[in-house]
């Protein structure tokens, strides 16, 4: 599995809904991020979730059903509660190891970061 290439996963991303479109328009350019692999969106633009035990288990089903592994990356964007919540599931699939993706605005792009005993 080590030649196999890294993917970018986001829990949500940031969008707005088009006033005459009515279509969700993403708020942020990813492009920078596709360096570090494809990018998989864990959920759709606009989910509002009442229910942190709902959004919680379709972050477990997406990472479960799309391999989250140790080579891959977390970039945190959308919902804060997606974001904690898909840091934790993810840390706790790789005991306790996460690689994330930090925006550095100087540089207009992203840092990667490697965390270690998170659990």
């Amino acid at each position: 599995m080590s030649n196999e290439t890294p993917r970018v996963f986001v829990p949500q991303i940031p969008s707005r809904r088009d006033s005459e479109s009515r279509i969700w328009v993403p708020t942020v350019n990813l492009k920078p991020a596709e360096e570090f692999g494809e990018v998989v969106t864990l959920l759709p633009p606009g989910s509002q979730f009442f229910a942190a035990k709902e959004m919680t288990r379709l972050i477990k089903q997406r990472l479960h059903d799309e391999g989250f592994r140790e080579i891959d990356y977390l970039l945190p964007l959308g919902s804060p509660t997606a974001m904690a919540v898909t840091a934790a599931v993810a840390a706790r699939r790789l005991n306790g190891r996460l690689n994330i993706l930090v925006w550095d605005g100087a540089s207009q792009s992203y840092s990667a970061y490697e965390l270690d005993n998170l659990i």
